[in-house]
């Protein structure tokens, strides 16, 4: 079907179809990185806010590590501390720990004695003694390292922050002393105040994710398999929507004093202002796409119809040449290909029209050498005619002077008596055999003007023959051009087509002018083989007129001989009856000859009949010949 558009219509939907995927391409590619560059900007966003969690737990424990570091200094503390003096203790720190929970967010202040045992309670004085080494990590590590924790660690009110030192009294290690930090659903109250993100802690039991505090809810986000590969240290990126809202959401681990997992942190961020501006993106995209399309369609309209517009002065001008225009002039715009097939276009009409006017030029000279061996013909047919005829009377005389010969040997006793009668007889005869010597001179020269002409005839029907070669070389250059010209128009393709019907045409035309030629070679071959014939036909009868005019010419003597014995007859009787005999004898060959003359005559007159009519064929051939070029119309020249 596609090849049925026109050409413009093909280059507008190839234009448009490539700009389309183009522009596909490019938006889908553009979307996708945008999206991926959101993604990741997302996900640094998330990232730096969830580092910001962590990084508010540690800056947490290492405050409650530094007021830790603070009492552990103190001389008064560590004297008490080491004396066991819980009331001198209590009487430094209890009345000042309600100013230090409200303005700095402490919650726990406790001495602990090695290995974990709890010796005073600052948020809780009345609460002491009570082992905790089963489940308070951080004090048996302080105590038993004798250095500074910090971080993460559940206890009986659960997980909080924590940083503790040592207390040494007089360089002997005493126990240790603690804060822990607030950190719940306030922690993370200020941090969604502060930077705007939702966040959520949940610690990992035998039955999943607990929450602990979270600002959006009870339960997580994310599935319970997400929450668990953040667990295992690979931090997780998802959509969801909470609410009706989308969010990005962000989970990652959180790690306890020692460095394992406890619980993961969700951070959970509005992406309503991503996903619009995504979309708006795309609609972008979309109408930028479109629009490049509409101005990939006119362009490519624009060239379509230029090209177009080129390629339809070609096929005209080609059409024109299908009719035999040859006098139409093909434009040549540009050097692309088809200013190419143009050019291509007018050197083959150059081509034809040069071939066209050599072959009527041809034609129009065979078919004047034509009627010129026509009329030669004719005029050898008259002088054969002619010569039959003078031979024929010939032949007739020589019979009767046959018979008067034989008469005048039956009769040679009455020589004498009728000596006078002789006499005037050979004179006669001598008269006759004078006319006959003269006719036969004439018939000689005659025969030896028709051979000329003859020889002439053979050597002008081999020029008509080169004429002949002439023509078919350049109905074989024809057809060169023609088949150049057909592998032209086929890689042209369907814009070829019809250019591949012209030179089809050409190449029909150069085939029935080879064929023509042929006949044309063929009748004059047999034109040149009846020549040639009746050159020998000619020849032999040339030499049988010249035998016969010296037999004439013998014969005349002879009769002179006779005319003077006649005036001796009386003296010379036998000598006229030896010479009669001789006469007779003579006079029979010169019959005989003069027949075959006239066998041979016949003959030249079947022979320049065929002539005329092979000058006849020429001349339609010539004729039919120049009919045909007469199809083309040519440049008329000066």
């Amino acid at each position: 079907m596609f090849q049925n558009f026109r050409l413009w219509a093909k280059i507008m939907l190839a234009v448009g179809a490539t700009i389309g995927i183009v522009c596909a391409v490019l938006t889908i590619n553009n979307l996708a990185s945008m999206g991926s560059l959101i993604r990741e900007a997302e996900r640094n966003a998330l990232d730096a806010h969830s580092k910001a969690i962590l990084n508010g737990i540690d800056a947490a424990s290492r405050m409650a590590e530094t007021m830790s570091a603070v009492v552990a200094s103190i001389p008064l503390v560590q004297e008490k501390f080491a004396a066991g003096d819980r009331s001198a203790l209590s009487d430094l720190f209890v009345p000042g720990f309600k100013q230090l929970a409200k303005d700095y967010g402490v919650e726990q202040f406790q001495f602990h004695t090695p290995p974990a045992t709890s010796f005073f309670r600052v948020h809780l004085p009345e609460k002491f003694g009570d082992d905790m080494s089963t489940f308070r990590f951080t004090v048996l590590a302080t105590n038993k390292d004798q250095k500074p924790t910090r971080g993460l660690e559940s206890g009986v009110a659960g997980l909080g922050v924590r940083g503790m030192v040592p207390v040494f009294a007089g360089g002997r290690h005493v126990g240790s002393v603690e804060f822990g930090m607030s950190f719940g659903q306030p922690f993370f109250d200020e941090f969604k105040r502060q930077n705007g993100v939702d966040a959520g802690l949940f610690l990992l039991d035998k039955e999943g994710f607990k929450t602990m505090c979270s600002t959006l809810g009870k339960n997580p986000l994310l599935p319970l398999d997400v929450l668990k590969k953040a667990m295992g240290g690979e931090p997780q990126l998802a959509d969801c929507e909470h609410n009706g809202v989308p969010y990005a959401v962000y989970a990652t681990a959180v790690k306890d004093f020692s460095g394992k997992p406890v619980g993961v942190v969700e951070i959970a961020m509005d992406s309503s202002r991503y996903q619009t501006m995504l979309s708006q993106t795309r609609t972008k995209a979309v109408l930028a796409g479109l629009l490049a399309i509409l101005l990939g369609f006119g362009l490519a309209m624009l060239v379509a119809r230029h090209l177009v517009g080129r390629i339809n002065t070609v096929v005209e001008a080609v059409n024109r040449m299908a009719k035999g225009d040859l006098s139409v002039d093909i434009p040549l715009e540009g050097s692309d290909e088809i200013a190419a097939l143009a050019s291509a276009m007018r050197e083959m009409r150059r081509k034809l029209h040069d071939l066209a006017a050599e072959v009527s030029t041809n034609a129009a000279e065979v078919y004047a050498a034509a009627q010129e061996i026509a009329g030669a013909v004719e005029g050898q047919a008259a002088t054969s005619s002619e010569m039959s005829s003078s031979v024929a009377e010939i032949t007739s005389t020589m019979e009767e002077l046959s018979a008067s010969s034989t008469q005048i040997a039956e009769h040679s006793k009455s020589v004498v008596d009728i000596a006078s009668q002789t006499l005037e007889s050979s004179k006669v005869g001598s008269q006759a055999m004078q006319t006959m010597l003269e006719r036969m001179n004439d018939i000689q020269t005659d025969n030896q003007r028709n051979l000329q002409e003859i020889v002439e005839l053979g050597v002008k029907s081999k020029q008509i023959g080169k004429v002949m070669e002439i023509i078919n070389a350049v109905a074989d250059q024809t057809k060169l051009i023609a088949f150049n010209a057909a592998l032209e128009a086929s890689s042209a393709g369907d814009a070829g087509k019809r250019f591949s019907v012209v030179a089809s045409e050409i190449r029909r035309l150069a085939d029935s002018v080879t064929d023509s030629t042929r006949d044309i070679e063929t009748k004059i071959n047999e034109i040149q083989d009846s020549i040639n014939r009746l050159v020998i036909t000619s020849e032999k009868g040339g030499a049988v007129i010249a035998a016969g005019t010296a037999a004439s010419a013998n014969t005349s003597e002879r009769l002179a001989t006779i005319v003077t014995a006649a005036s001796h007859t009386t003296s010379a009787a036998q000598q006229i009856s030896l010479s009669t005999k001789q006469q007779q004898i003579a006079s029979s060959q010169v019959v005989v000859a003069l027949r075959e003359i006239v066998i041979a005559s016949s003959h030249t007159e079947q022979s320049i009949i065929r002539i005329s009519q092979v000058s006849k064929e020429m001349s339609a051939l010539s004729a039919q010949l120049d009919a045909l070029v007469r199809q083309f119309k040519l440049i008329d020249t000066v």
